[in-house]
């Protein structure tokens, strides 16, 4: 089977959420697996979004349940050099939305699994699990899919989304972010009401200038930088290898215990968010006509919570910070961060990863993003994130963003990892779940 040609086949169906229609991709999905002598089913909470389950062999426990989402989030043609579902191979890139987020993915797992089914060496179970609805929530996809599972997975692990590989991202080397954590979701809502008036007479008491200051205040707000748990146990490898010298268990939780962590941050950018709650202004809506005030004006925050933050005492901080100005503020969505304890799947993925890459150093990770892992992981499934494809520090940006792409030759090491890791997940000499 080819996976860079089955990707493209992938890309070209467009799963954009919304409206998040993934009919011909669990289509295609489920085409391929009982071409190859498997039987998937579909199930979902509308005929739009279809979840896929197959059942690839084995029968022994824990199960591995391997998972992915078809949905992806919106592309505007224009932003784009190539157009985002055309699926094009441009310079030993293959460019399109959904090729990191997480189509790649599970063409990946889509291949690793059948191969599997035919080396007949499977004794464990291994699930291959496809879900609609995830860019915007998994209401419909992965949380109906738990909670309507026609079988039971028994004692299982899943790997998912959540983490990757980057180069040179702690010094010289390649590091995979193999996800344990995830960060907890807090979107509000902030919304300003007032008299509408003709704009040559502005008053500070405007709603979109009340707005606009109260938005001001949470973009510029920053959290105390603070240690948790799974962001420790990234820093402790990372000390072991010699890679940082900042000893993670030398900190207590003093208030120079912050000023350690803003160095540390300072020095690898890309680390800032794992030490604090974020607030990121992401909409603003007002008026109609730039001559005219309008009387109402509201905007929303993407906040994203550490492990040990409870979402309502950060969205009272929040109305506290803008009480000032007048502005109410409403949770819209709100999860709490999510985690699985570091577990035998991980010791089996850092060997997979390293039969392709043997120079890799594997971290725990608390991923800043947040994934359909929170409803396995509910469900009784340590659940995992790692899309294990090495990717340069600036690419990281692409994921939801412009041109996003995945270097071709990425595929088949992505699919011959995951083939390594159910053969480890399967070996009798293997170590004990």
């Amino acid at each position: 089977m080819d996976p860079v040609g089955l990707l493209q086949d992938y890309i070209r169906i467009d799963t954009s959420n919304p409206p998040g229609d993934c009919r011909a991709a669990a289509e295609l999905l489920c085409r391929v697996l009982v071409e190859n002598g498997l039987t998937p089913i579909t199930f979902g909470a509308t005929p739009q979004k279809p979840n896929v389950l197959c059942h690839v062999g084995g029968a022994e426990e824990p199960a591995l349940v391997l998972i992915h989402h078809m949905d992806v989030v919106p592309a505007k043609a224009e932003e784009w050099s190539v157009p985002p579902f055309s699926a094009e191979i441009r310079e030993g890139f293959l460019c399109g939305r959904g090729t990191l987020d997480t189509k790649g993915l599970g063409v990946a797992h889509l291949c690793a699994a059948i191969r599997a089914a035919k080396s007949g060496k499977l004794r464990r179970k291994l699930y291959f699990v496809a879900n609609a609805d995830e860019e915007v929530g998994g209401g419909e996809g992965a949380e109906y899919f738990v909670k309507n599972l026609p079988l039971s997975f028994g004692r299982a692990y899943g790997m998912n989304e959540g983490g990757v590989g980057v180069r040179d991202l702690f010094g010289p080397g390649k590091f995979f972010l193999l996800s344990l954590w995830e960060k907890g979701p807090l979107w509000l809502k902030l919304s300003a009401f007032g008299k509408a008036g003709h704009g040559s007479r502005p008053s500070e008491k405007d709603a979109p200038a009340r707005l606009a200051r109260a938005m001001g205040r949470v973009a510029e707000h920053r959290s105390p930088a603070k240690m948790t748990d799974p962001v420790r146990e990234m820093l402790r490898v990372l000390y072991a290898q010699g890679r940082i010298d900042l000893d993670p268990d030398t900190l207590a939780g003093g208030p120079e215990d912050a000023a350690a962590l803003e160095a540390f941050a300072k020095r690898f950018p890309e680390t800032d968010p794992l030490f604090r709650n974020t607030f990121a202004v992401t909409t603003l809506s007002a008026g109609f006509k730039p001559n005219v005030i309008p009387a109402r004006a509201e905007g929303s925050v993407d906040c994203r919570i550490l492990p040990g933050e409870d979402p309502e005492r950060v969205a009272s901080e929040v109305r506290e910070m803008v009480r000032e100005f007048d502005v109410f503020v409403v949770t819209l969505f709100a999860e709490k961060p999510s985690g699985s304890p570091r577990g035998p799947l991980f010791d089996a993925m850092t060997d997979a990863i390293r039969t392709v890459h043997p120079d890799a150093i594997v971290l725990p990770y608390l991923s800043t993003g947040f994934t359909d892992s929170r409803f396995f992981r509910a469900a009784g499934v340590e659940t995992y994130g790692l899309m294990p494809l090495l990717l340069e520090r600036g690419d990281l940006g692409r994921i939801h963003g412009v041109d996003e792409k995945i270097p071709v030759d990425g595929i088949p090491e992505m699919t011959a990892i995951i083939s390594a890791l159910i053969e480890r997940w399967n070996a009798p000499e293997g170590r004990k779940a």
